[in-house]
């Protein structure tokens, strides 16, 4: 964190003051909504893992007076031990309910200030950018997130565009959730160095089936699969992980 500063203190300070407006306006505004859920997943045949990895990731987010937070944990190895942890939290403000005026158009249906940080195991990225929420037909929500990306570890900054989704749908009796995101970012650091990232695309969507909802207890229990697909996974050249993983999810 301290090397972030020293190379770019005006970005380290605008982040770190959107995650402090939002976290000092906790005890003073109200909550809109909450929604919290757990997740476990298994998968196998993966690059940078080992043979067989589970997963289980806790998500909260939340939507309150004046825009919205998004934050998940994972837990990576927690029935097999030797646990690795990483997280993430994603603040946004919006400009429409901070001044009041409406910057609806078309298909865009707010605008806002977006962060992000990113902390595990050797990694610390710090992101800010802007955002537009879109209105499309079928989606609970589709969100279009750019950032100015900064890895506290390597020299110079990047871009990146983060895509993030949620539909409903049935066939027949059975309804469906399919929701993702797409992460795209660009190249960071020196190259030919160890000390480089090069640019990458991180997607994992999943497709899952609302077992509650046949069992007459609609949106609560979820199974299905999500795919991992990640070019140049961690910015490491020649990576790639394409690894389908078994999933439960259970809402609360």
């Amino acid at each position: 964190m301290n090397a972030l500063r020293r190379k770019y203190p005006i970005i380290h300070s605008v982040c770190f003051f959107l995650l402090g407006a939002v976290t000092a306006s906790f005890p003073t505004t109200a909550q809109a909504w909450n929604a919290f859920n757990v997740q476990y997943l298994y998968g196998s045949n993966y690059e940078l893992e080992p043979e067989q990895v589970d997963i289980l990731t806790l998500e909260w987010a939340n939507g309150w007076t004046y825009g919205d937070n998004f934050v998940f944990v994972d837990i990576t190895n927690f029935v097999q031990g030797d646990n690795t942890v990483y997280g993430e939290w994603s603040p946004r403000l919006s400009l429409s309910k901070i001044t009041g005026k409406d910057f609806s158009i078309g298909p865009i249906q707010d605008v806002l200030l977006s962060g992000t940080v990113e902390l595990g195991e050797g990694i610390s990225n710090y992101l800010i950018g802007g955002a537009i929420d879109l209105a499309i037909p079928s989606f609970n929500f589709f969100q279009v997130n750019g950032y100015l990306r900064e890895n506290s570890e390597l020299s110079g900054s990047t871009w990146q565009v983060t895509v993030v989704w949620s539909a409903d749908f049935e066939i027949g009796r059975a309804r469906w959730n399919f929701a993702g995101f797409i992460d795209w970012a660009g190249s960071e650091g020196k190259s030919g160095t160890p000390a480089y990232s090069k640019r990458n695309f991180h997607a994992q969507p999943q497709l899952l089936l609302d077992l509650g909802h046949l069992l007459s207890q609609p949106g609560w229990l979820y199974v299905g699969v999500e795919w991992l697909y990640w070019d140049n996974r961690f910015g490491i050249p020649g990576i790639t992980e394409s690894v389908a993983q078994a999933m439960v999810k259970a809402k609360f």
